[in-house]
């Protein structure tokens, strides 16, 4: 039609079609490839700082990881369900399968770091126990009451003088192997009593101070040492409550603590008498301490000379009545020495000494018949003469100090005839039922 305006045409180029899904991008990709490092960097951490100590054993490490399969489990659930939604759940299951395996390098790499951890702090706890010895080597007491209570684990006073008499200090627990065990340098017996000393004058209860010296009497009696056991015995009565009273029975203290591999609950009167005899004995009277009525019968068998046994009864009546034929501690006292009796007349100074040993008991009042043994003095000597050799080296001493103590130990009234035990049995049946009856003497003597 003439005069009208056609339509005008669109100049422009057609719009391109827009994207028919979400921007392509791999968001989701890198965030499941953290997620299971980042957890694991976690865990790892974790476990460094509380399963790396000596405390922590490896059931401790065993739960540790534990938790973290746990945890392993749920870490990619979040991402997996994020990718479902967001339609990319193969660049999900992709990062996640990467990141699991970077993860799990951190289970070998846990192993190292705890091992490591828990080894330095054990080479720091001896390093710094290393340091207590030079302390205690200058014999500054004050310095050494300081340094103890600062050892690592706080070691008790019993446990710490142990280890320097060369006992245990700390333990290192080697995981699915052998323990390492670090063992203190055995310092001199004067070091010893330099520490014991400055534990005593500190503020440390009775029963520690006590414990403490007992575990020193036990490296004395050790080293056998009895000439120091006066000084040991100056420092014990300094525990006391009345230092100064005379005849005190020295007894085990009611320590309960830790006392490292040593035992404070040992008897004082085992310890010292057993072991030094004699001179047990007299360093026990010339320290001015007394005895309980156990102890009577451990120092009755301890007396191993005549000169000895007198001092014994003089400064304690209560030796003599043992003696007496009416009491069996006398006949026990025999019984025990019975045998050793071969062993002193051959390796003995003078065999005459057990010989006037053996008279001075039987002359107190000592009655062999009357021992609770099961064999009785005379047969036990006797058997032990038989089964030694006699040789041409024999001195006439030795000849004639054991017939004295056959005679002193087998009256001629016929219980102990030559070839007879004291129970009436002969030699072959004595030697017979010797096994039966050896443990329950061993346990006597």
């Amino acid at each position: 039609m003439a005069g009208s305006v056609p339509p005008a045409s669109n100049d422009l180029p057609p719009s391109s079609p827009g994207p028919t899904g979400p921007r392509n991008n791999r968001t989701v990709f890198w965030v499941a490839l953290a997620a299971y490092p980042l957890a694991a960097l976690a865990w790892l951490i974790w476990v460094v700082l509380t399963r790396g100590t000596e405390a922590a054993d490896v059931w401790d490490y065993s739960d540790a990881v534990l938790t973290g399969a746990i945890v392993a489990l749920l870490v990619p659930l979040p991402v997996l369900i994020w990718g479902g939604l967001s339609r990319r759940i193969g660049q999900a299951l992709l990062g996640v399968t990467i990141g699991a395996v970077i993860a799990v390098l951190a289970l070998p790499l846990s192993l190292h770091l705890v091992h490591a951890r828990r080894t330095q702090a054990f080479e720091d706890k001896k390093a710094r126990y290393a340091e207590f010895v030079a302390t205690v080597r200058s014999h500054d007491h004050a310095r050494i009451r300081k340094a103890l209570p600062a050892l690592p684990d706080g070691l008790s006073a019993p446990k710490a003088l142990c280890a320097l008499g060369g006992g245990a200090t700390y333990t290192f627990e080697r995981w699915l192997w052998f323990d390492d065990h670090a063992y203190g340098e055995a310092l001199p017996s004067a070091d010893l009593l330099e520490a014991a000393a400055a534990i005593v004058d500190g503020a440390w209860t009775r029963q520690d101070k006590q414990a403490t010296l007992l575990v020193l009497l036990h490296y004395l009696s050790e080293r056998d040492e009895p000439a120091l056991f006066p000084r040991w015995a100056g420092l014990w009565r300094r525990t006391l409550e009345q230092a100064d009273a005379a005849r005190t029975p020295l007894l085990a203290s009611d320590y309960r603590g830790d006392t490292g591999t040593c035992s404070a609950a040992r008897e004082p009167a085992d310890t010292v008498l057993k072991r030094w005899h004699d001179a047990g004995l007299r360093a026990w009277l010339q320290a001015g301490f007394g005895f309980s009525e156990e102890q009577r019968d451990l120092a009755l068998r301890a007396v191993r000379s005549k000169p000895m046994l007198q001092q014994l009864t003089a400064a304690d009546p209560e030796f003599a009545a043992m003696l007496n034929e009416g009491r069996s501690e006398g006949a026990d006292a025999l019984s025990h020495l019975s045998y050793e009796l071969s062993e002193l007349l051959d390796r003995g100074p003078d065999p005459a000494v057990p010989a006037e040993l053996v008279g001075a008991l039987r002359e107190a009042g000592a009655d062999p018949r009357r021992s609770e043994h099961a064999r009785k003095p005379c047969a036990v000597f006797e058997l032990s003469e038989s089964e030694r050799r006699p040789t041409v080296a024999d001195s006439a001493a030795r000849i004639a100090a054991a017939t004295r103590i056959h005679q002193a130990l087998c009256p001629p009234d016929g219980l102990a005839q030559t070839g007879k035990t004291a129970d009436g049995g002969d030699a072959n049946h004595h030697r017979a039922g010797t096994s039966e009856t050896a443990d329950a003497d061993s346990e006597r003597r």
